[in-house]
């Protein structure tokens, strides 16, 4: 009866016209067999027309509910997999930026031993044949040699060389390095 009121109700505009007159439509042809959510459950027989809509829209609800959570578990797993594998990647990576860190070191270590030994070679030779040698080497190294050999040798080194090659060795010579760029 409730449930009949409600429909009622929900039809009211349709069935007035303009003017608020009641407008005769067809009436609509019986049901053979009722629709699912018409037939009460054993739990709702007791329920009222409006509690069994209500129950029927939380279960419903419920299921979506439940879908929904099913979703966002499967998410999170695979969210943790993802965290837990960038997090080995970074292991990874952080081991091998010290692997090279370390082969930087060695190989600076290596290369500075390199050039003390030839500056110790340079010292010992005459300044002509030192000029020629340290004028076809790289600037950098060149500079790196003449800073670690005696001042007095330095000198004759650079006097015995070319003009503009001794005057851009004797510029670089006066500017301190960056230590940052050393390491």
């Amino acid at each position: 009866m409730k449930r009949n009121l409600l429909i009622l109700l929900a039809a009211a505009p349709l069935l007035l016209g303009q003017s608020g007159e009641v407008v005769q439509e067809k009436p609509l042809p019986p049901r053979s067999q009722p629709i699912p959510w018409e037939v009460p459950r054993a739990e709702e027989g007791a329920c009222a027309d409006e509690e069994i809509l209500v129950l029927r829209d939380l279960r419903q609800r419920s299921l979506e509910l439940d879908r929904r959570q099913a979703e966002l578990d499967e998410r999170v797993g695979a969210l943790a997999e993802l965290e837990k594998e960038a997090a080995d990647e970074l292991v990874r990576l952080a081991a091998m930026r010290d692997a090279i860190v370390e082969l930087m070191e060695q190989q600076q270590a290596g290369s500075q031993e390199r050039i003390a030994s030839l500056a110790r070679v340079v010292d010992t030779m005459k300044a002509a044949e030192a000029a020629t040698m340290l004028g076809g080497m790289d600037e950098d190294i060149a500079l790196q040699v003449l800073r670690k050999i005696k001042p007095k040798q330095a000198g004759k080194v650079l006097g015995a060389m070319p003009d503009k090659k001794a005057q851009e060795l004797g510029d670089r010579m006066t500017v301190v390095p960056d230590p940052r760029e050393e390491s």
